[in-house]
């Protein structure tokens, strides 16, 4: 969903749902999971379908509208709060989210998106590295947001993304002592009082001049559901979840709306229908790969809205890739063909974790993840059966990557 500032809108997760088959009011507000369902009348959460006898697409209006797509997702997550590193819940959990991430991409959600010019189905897309940033802000607005990734791109943590940025998204896990409260948006989250979403994602310039995308997803405990909705039917997400189910739900969302729309209402979007994700705001089902389940939730599918002339229209996965629409993004030959040698890359992956303390800008690697990956890259031989002198190397090539730079 969306907010508002100055006829400016933001992507998020709404906290309210709408009925099946009703078309948004243009009255979005930030966030990437609505909270409640905007007191329209409630119904039971199956795929959504249309009023019987349907004549014509449900979502007529939702087209491309001419910017950017990211068509091969690298992703990267930033665990932002210092309770992350805490306690091993916390630990665990960021792990968890992580593998999260690197399944999404490996499912066949990815089938679906694949129809936007999204990859190329499941596996075209990758999780590259996870960072903690410590000491920010309990209380941030977006303009801090930006600043922060800017901290970080300047000292390291984080790559600059590519100048026609089709590939770089971050998602933004909040622990529970940091909330987002920017009333120029309309996004409230996770605060005491006046909540107004569940995540929202959006983009901005880095000092490089280049396109930053990024995707904010709170800690999404108990108490910020009832801070966010009046009912619990009539919320978005629920109770009876636990807080890790409603964090995937709502980093699904918004990672369906960051990709097909990274520049909010100039890719897929529709301004009576919003972006694929709040078309379908709210509706959970849930994915699986390999021993892993995983909540998400389900996605706009044009593909489906026509091939049932508007009778279903909000789907989990596809058996294999949905094929690209038209009119729809051109010129992506050669990002799709990126898109499907990328699993190729998947053995060097995920990179080493970074830790960055954004009061000193001290930054580290985090030696435990950094001797698994030297391990894993040369497995089952020892570096120093390879080279002779591995540190001198590795400064070699360092020195390379910097003449080239240059």
């Amino acid at each position: 969903m969306a907010a508002e500032k100055k006829n400016r809108k933001v992507g998020g997760v709404a906290a309210h749902v709408r009925a099946q088959g009703a078309r948004g009011t243009g009255r979005r507000k930030v966030g990437g999971v609505s909270a409640q369902r905007g007191g329209v009348e409630e119904v039971p959460m199956v795929d959504v379908r249309a009023p019987a006898g349907p004549v014509s697409l449900a979502h007529s209006d939702f087209i491309y509208n001419g910017g950017p797509v990211i068509t091969c997702p690298l992703i990267y997550a930033s665990f932002w709060g210092n309770r992350w590193l805490s306690d091993s819940a916390h630990l665990l959990e960021a792990g968890r989210l992580t593998q999260f991430l690197t399944d999404l991409v490996a499912s066949q959600y990815m089938n679906v998106l694949s129809q936007y010019g999204v990859g190329s189905g499941a596996g075209s897309g990758l999780f590259i590295q996870a960072s903690f940033v410590h000491n920010v802000s309990s209380n941030l607005t977006d303009s801090n947001i930006h600043s922060t990734l800017q901290t970080c791109i300047n000292n390291g943590v984080i790559p600059e993304p590519p100048h026609n940025n089709t590939t770089h998204v971050q998602i933004i896990f909040l622990d529970e002592s940091v909330a987002v409260d920017d009333t120029g948006l309309g996004i409230v989250m996770c605060e005491a009082s006046g909540d107004t979403a569940f995540g929202y994602h959006y983009d901005f310039k880095t000092a490089a001049g280049n396109p930053f995308y990024y995707a904010v997803i709170p800690w999404l405990d108990d108490n910020c559901l009832k801070h966010s909705c009046g009912s619990d039917s009539s919320c978005s997400l629920h109770l009876s979840q636990t807080p890790e189910q409603r964090r995937t739900q709502v980093t699904s969302h918004e990672f369906a709306e960051m990709v097909t729309d990274p520049k909010f209402t100039k890719g897929w979007y529709g301004p009576s229908s919003d972006e694929n994700g709040d078309i379908c705001n709210g509706e959970a089902g849930f994915i699986t790969v390999g021993a892993n389940t995983w909540d998400v939730q389900r996605q706009y599918s044009k593909h489906d809205d026509i091939n049932s002339n508007g009778a279903v229209f909000c789907v989990l996965t596809a058996p294999s890739p949905y094929p690209k629409l038209s009119p729809g993004p051109s010129g992506l030959t050669a990002a799709m063909a990126t898109a499907q040698r990328i699993q190729a890359y998947s053995g060097f992956l995920p990179l080493p974790t970074v830790h960055f303390d954004h009061k000193t800008k001290k930054r580290s690697l985090d030696e435990k993840h950094l001797e698994r990956y030297v391990k894993t890259i040369f497995y089952p031989l020892q570096h120093n059966n390879l080279f002779g002198d591995f540190p001198s190397v590795l400064r070699r090539v360092a020195d390379m990557v910097d003449k080239k730079k240059k």
